[in-house]
């Protein structure tokens, strides 16, 4: 099986994205691709919509254990590494209410 995040990432209107647990269930923090969205003219209700696509998608392929329960938008891009890798304990488990406000 693939890495989810190796097929989300490769999914229509998607930057880049960060897969965590949350309260048991994983979510998908995804970075969306606004050029492509611009070009494409999308609405943000358009955008969910292709979202919640792309979920389905990837629990398709995915094993069970592996199923995204929600995608939701992050504003920015994620903060990275030297390396580029994406700080993954920055968006782990310790998301507050408000932090959780900010993402769509």
């Amino acid at each position: 099986m693939q890495n989810p995040i190796v097929i989300l990432n490769n999914m229509p209107f998607v930057m880049e994205s960060l897969v965590i647990e949350n309260n048991g269930k994983l979510i998908a923090l995804v970075y969306p691709d606004y050029e492509a969205v611009d070009a494409e003219k999308l609405e943000d209700k358009q955008l969910e919509n292709v979202m919640e696509e792309n979920r389905k998608t990837l629990n398709s392929v995915v094993a069970s254990y592996e199923s995204v329960s929600k995608i939701k938008l992050y504003p920015g891009e994620f903060e990275k590494t030297p390396k580029k890798s994406i700080k993954r304990y920055l968006y782990s488990n310790n998301m507050t209410n408000s932090e959780s406000a900010d993402i769509k």
